[in-house]
C-alpha cells in the first residue's frame, strides 16, 4: 500500500527528475508552469482520482501517422507581437494566396502562422482574422472578432476556416480547393478541435454553420452542426439564437435520402455551445460515428448523411450571413493506434493509463506518472498517456478517466485524512485550472 508519507516523498523527489527548461525545438504546444503549481496539481489530481471513481474513458485521441492522411493545424506565434503587419487591418493575400501566404493571410506578418504542420493543407480562410489569446494553448489561436452585428462594422462576417487532410508533407491531390486525401474507411479516424464562440450583443440571429465535414464518394456532407432555431434559408444555416438563448446548436446527420439540405436526423445539444473541445470519432468496425463535447459522449453510433465516411475536408464557421466572434485552435485529425500490443508505442487494446501493461489502471501506474512528472522526451510506458512527448496533468487526467474502480477506496484510505472534504474541493479546482491551461495533446505514430 502506498502510504501518504511515501507519496509525498515521491512527489518531492520528482523535482530531481523534472526538466522545466530546455523546451526549445518542441513541436507541441505547452504552457509554462511553476514547480509549485505542478506539485499542487499532481497531488490534487490524486485526490480527485480517489473520489471520482470514474468508470468511462474520455474521447479518443488522434494519432498522426506517416502512412495515413491527417490534419495538424495548430496556429502559433505571439498574440502580443508588436510586428507592424500583425494586425487586423494589415495587408492580406488575395484569392488563391500570394508570396507563399494563404488566401486572406497577412502578407507582412511573419510572427503569426496560420498554416498546417506536416499534415493537411489550408484551403480557404475567410475574415479579417488574427492570432489571438487562446484558452487552449500558450501561443495563440485563430481568432476573428470585432463584429458589431447588423448595421455595424463587421470585419469577421461569416469567418471561416477550411482545411483538408493530406499525407505527411504531401500536397492535397485536388483538383478543387476542398479535395483533400480522404481518410481510409477501413481504419478508425478521429477529428478534434478547440473553439470559443461569442454572440454579438443585440444580435437575435447568432451563428449559423458551426462545423461541417464532407466526404469524397458523393461529394456530400457527412454531418453539420448548425444553429438550433428554425430561422434561416437552408436547413444547414439556421440561427443559433433560440428563445432568447444564444449559442444553441444542433447536430444534423443521417440517414438523409435527399442529401444534407433535405430532411435529416437532428440532435439538439442540451447546453450552450460557448467554449470547449469537439471530437468526432469514426468507427470502422460498424461504420458509425460518435460525437464528443469535451469529455462527454453526446451522440453515439449515428450515421452520416449519405452513409459515406471518407472525409476529405473540414469547415469551421461559414454559412450565409452571421456575425459571431470566434476562436479556433488545435485542429487535428488522425487515426487510432495501429498496434494492439501495450508497450512503448501506446496502450494497444489496454486502457490508456495502464503504463505497466498489466491490464488495470491503478496505484502502480499513478506512481509511474509521479516519478516522471514534467519530463519530456518520454514514451507511453514512462507515463505519457496521450503520446505528446511530455508527462503533465493531461496524462494524470487520462489515468483518472480510466481508473480501475476497485482501486479508488484504497487510494483514498492511503492519501486522504479525515476530514478532507474542503481540501479535496480546493484541490479539484486547482487541477481544473491547470488542465484548462494545458497544451495540445498531439501524439505522433511512426509507421
Amino acid at each position: 500500500m502506498l502510504g501518504r508519507a511515501d507519496f509525498l516523498s515521491a512527489v518531492n523527489d520528482r523535482e530531481h527528475h523534472c526538466n522545466p527548461d530546455g523546451l526549445s525545438g518542441l513541436v507541441y504546444k505547452r504552457p509554462v508552469m511553476r514547480n509549485q503549481d505542478l506539485r499542487i496539481g499532481f497531488f490534487g489530481g490524486v485526490l480527485v482520482l480517489g473520489f471520482s471513481m470514474i468508470a468511462f474513458a474520455g474521447p479518443p485521441v488522434p494519432v498522426l501517422s506517416d502512412s495515413h492522411p491527417g490534419i495538424q493545424m495548430l496556429f502559433s506565434g505571439d498574440p502580443n507581437t508588436t510586428e507592424e503587419g500583425c494586425s487586423q487591418n494589415g495587408p492580406r493575400a488575395g484569392s488563391g494566396g500570394e508570396d507563399g501566404k494563404l488566401h486572406n493571410d497577412l502578407l507582412e506578418c511573419d510572427n503569426w502562422d496560420f498554416g498546417t504542420k506536416n499534415w493537411g493543407q489550408a484551403s480557404f480562410l475567410q475574415g479579417f482574422f488574427v492570432l489571438g489569446e487562446s484558452p487552449y494553448s500558450d501561443d495563440g489561436g485563430w481568432k476573428c472578432s470585432g463584429n458589431e452585428g447588423p448595421g455595424g462594422q463587421n470585419p469577421c462576417i461569416n469567418s471561416t476556416v477550411r482545411v483538408v487532410p493530406t499525407f505527411k508533407d504531401t500536397p492535397a491531390p485536388g483538383p478543387g480547393l476542398l479535395d483533400g486525401a480522404p481518410m481510409d474507411v477501413h481504419k478508425d479516424w478521429v477529428l478534434r478541435f478547440d473553439f470559443k464562440v461569442e454572440t454579438v450583443p443585440g444580435d437575435t440571429f447568432g451563428g449559423d454553420k458551426f462545423f461541417e465535414a464532407a466526404g469524397l464518394t458523393t461529394g456530400g456532407n457527412i454531418l453539420t452542426i448548425t444553429g438550433a432555431s428554425e430561422d434561416g434559408i437552408w436547413p444547414r444555416s439556421r440561427g443559433s439564437f433560440v428563445n432568447g438563448d444564444p449559442n444553441r446548436y444542433k447536430i444534423r446527420y443521417g440517414p438523409a435520402p435527399e442529401g444534407s439540405d433535405g430532411p435529416a436526423q437532428e440532435y439538439f445539444i442540451p447546453e450552450q455551445l460557448n467554449q470547449g473541445t469537439v471530437t468526432l470519432h469514426y468507427k470502422a468496425s460498424n461504420q458509425r460515428l460518435d460525437f464528443w463535447l469535451d469529455n462527454t459522449l453526446l451522440l453515439e453510433d449515428f450515421e452520416s448523411y449519405d452513409g459515406n465516411y471518407d472525409i476529405k475536408s473540414v469547415q469551421l464557421g461559414g454559412g450565409i450571413t452571421s456575425f459571431e466572434n470566434v476562436l479556433y485552435d488545435n485542429i487535428v485529425m488522425g487515426v487510432l493506434s495501429e498496434t494492439e500490443t501495450c508497450g512503448l508505442q501506446g496502450p494497444g487494446i489496454s486502457a490508456s493509463g495502464d503504463f505497466n501493461c498489466d491490464g488495470v489502471v491503478d496505484v502502480a501506474d499513478l506512481g509511474i506518472v509521479g516519478a516522471n512528472f514534467n519530463n519530456i522526451d518520454v514514451t507511453y510506458i514512462d507515463g505519457d498517456a496521450n503520446l505528446d512527448n511530455m508527462i503533465d496533468v493531461a496524462d494524470l487526467g487520462i489515468v483518472g478517466a480510466n481508473w480501475t474502480a476497485s482501486q479508488a477506496t484504497a487510494i483514498i484510505v492511503a492519501l486522504v485524512p479525515e476530514p478532507a472534504t474542503l481540501l479535496l474541493f480546493t484541490m479539484s479546482m486547482l487541477v481544473a485550472g491547470c488542465r484548462r491551461c494545458r497544451g495540445l495533446l498531439i501524439p505522433r505514430l511512426n509507421s
